[in-house]
């Protein structure tokens, strides 16, 4: 008897045992099923915004190798993609200089696309060149060019990046699909994310932030304003920070009343101590008014967070600002010290950089020289540019270019990021050209076309260059190029 109810218990109790062993895993199953389905339901934490729908931002976590597309929605950042086995680099950290095989952390933007026909094959499916280095990257001594999301050589086994972030060739096709220029890039060690209740919270915190900077701005507070800006602070005219409060303060005291909006404000964490506000800006005054981006870069300093460094790009004003009364001069306001310096504007005029002014010009005319002048000046600008391609020194090339220069899909900064990466690559250029000929067009451009042999030790080809030169401020700037090849 014993010795049936021996075997008997031992089977109940093995029996028991194979059910709590499937309790245990079905319950850890269900836990990291409601983790996964948890993370997803949270908001991501980076991106915060007032006044925006429909815009996409795409994020980048480089400890996870996963990329995710959002769209703002009513203020409130939805996933719409995700993509993984993402390649961020052969190298680990922030990237500090050209060469060091690491992926940049920060906020930038996409600014052109590059299609396979005029790429290596280990670019698979194209790429979209980032403005690496930002503004905020060159402040910091940066170094480096050529930043890409990219795609990949499919025959290739081992996949590798330089810094530039690598996605699958479909993700890159997707991306293509939905006019994927000018999104901001988010690119982080770790993403963020967050519950509704903190989300709005601290959201309320940079609004605020940002609406101090506002109130103090346009209630004419200097003071309250220098103590939100960093010391080591620059502006896009390269203004320090002493430089910047004192032209506040000349153009507070000057033009006490204006008009400011800030619209379609975007705000991205690239981590707790780096924080990018990126919104539309109308500004007007009885001597200017201007409309453009503005982008405020934020770093946190003890236990405050300071603007280190402004970025403005203007834009044409939209119509239903065009109508605006402008605001008066006080005339009791009393003439500032350096009032001799100032040149009254007889004309309308509107900024094209921070805090900068510039004559109105519907029409850009060449120097009143003869043809022999403007051809030898235009032939002295194409052979430095020349000079300039072969030395491969970016900051000399770049200078050629006007900052309005768009071509095949690239405006400026495009075209500096992705000629900038190439010249990394490539170790020699040779750059011959003949057979110049200048045209003049209506508008007072000049189209330049010649002959072109271009070698390096991977390429060597022969067409028409036809660059389109315009005469801004008295120099010869390049605001269009293309090239055909010859037979």
């Amino acid at each position: 008897m014993r010795d049936y109810i021996k075997p008997k218990i031992m089977e109940e109790i093995g029996s028991n045992m194979i059910k709590i062993i499937r309790i245990f895993l079905s319950l850890t199953l269900l836990v990291v099923c409601y983790n996964s389905v948890y993370a997803y339901k949270k908001i991501f934490a980076d991106v915060m915004s007032k006044g925006v729908d429909k815009e996409k931002v795409f994020l980048v976590d480089k400890g996870m190798k996963k990329s995710f597309l959002v769209e703002i929605r009513d203020d409130v950042p939805i996933l719409i993609n995700e993509f993984d086995d993402v390649i961020v680099g052969e190298a680990n950290g922030d990237k500090l200089r050209e060469g060091d095989k690491k992926p940049p952390t920060g906020v930038y933007y996409v600014v052109g696309f590059i299609p396979p026909s005029k790429l290596d094959k280990i670019y698979g499916s194209g790429a979209f060149p980032l403005n690496y280095p930002n503004f905020v990257d060159k402040l910091y001594g940066k170094t480096g060019h050529g930043i890409w999301i990219h795609g990949r050589d499919p025959h290739e086994k081992k996949q590798a990046s330089k810094g530039c972030v690598v996605l699958k060739n479909e993700n890159i096709d997707y991306l293509k699909s939905i006019n994927f220029i000018n999104t901001p890039v988010v690119i982080a060690e770790k993403l963020h994310f967050t519950d509704e209740l903190n989300y709005n919270t601290e959201k309320i915190f940079w609004l605020n932030f940002l609406n101090e900077f506002y109130e103090s701005w346009k209630n004419n507070d200097i003071n309250k304003l220098s103590k939100l800006i960093h010391v080591r602070f620059k502006d896009s005219n390269h203004k320090s920070y002493s430089e910047y409060i004192q032209r506040k303060k000349m153009l507070m005291e000057k033009y006490p009343q204006k008009t400011i909006v800030f619209e379609n404000i975007k705000i991205f964490k690239e981590n707790d101590s780096e924080v990018v506000f990126d919104f539309d800006q109308y500004y007007s005054a009885p001597n200017i008014t201007t409309y453009g981006t503005k982008r405020l870069y934020l770093i946190k300093e003890a236990n405050d967070f300071k603007i280190i460094a402004e970025e403005y790009i203007p834009k044409a004003i939209p119509d239903r600002y065009k109508h605006m009364a402008k605001p008066e001069v006080i005339k009791t306001v009393k003439p500032i010290d350096n009032t001799a310096n100032y040149e009254k504007p007889t004309t309308p005029i509107v900024k094209t950089d921070n805090e900068a002014t510039k004559q109105v010009q519907t029409q850009t005319t060449a120097p009143k020289d003869n043809n022999t002048n403007i051809e030898k000046t235009i032939n002295d600008f194409v052979e430095e540019w020349r000079l300039s391609w072969e030395s491969k020194d970016i900051n000399r090339y770049i200078d050629f270019y006007s900052l309005n220069f768009k071509s095949g899909g690239l405006d400026y900064e495009g075209w500096k990021s992705d000629k900038g990466g190439k010249f990394e690559r490539i170790k020699n250029i040779s750059v011959v050209i003949s057979n110049i000929k200048i045209e003049k067009l209506k508008n007072g451009d000049f189209n330049v076309t010649f002959v072109q042999r271009y070698k390096t030790e991977t390429m060597n080809n022969k067409g028409v260059k036809t660059l389109t030169i315009r005469i801004e401020n008295g120099k010869p700037k390049i605001i269009g190029e293309s090239w055909r090849p010859l037979k």
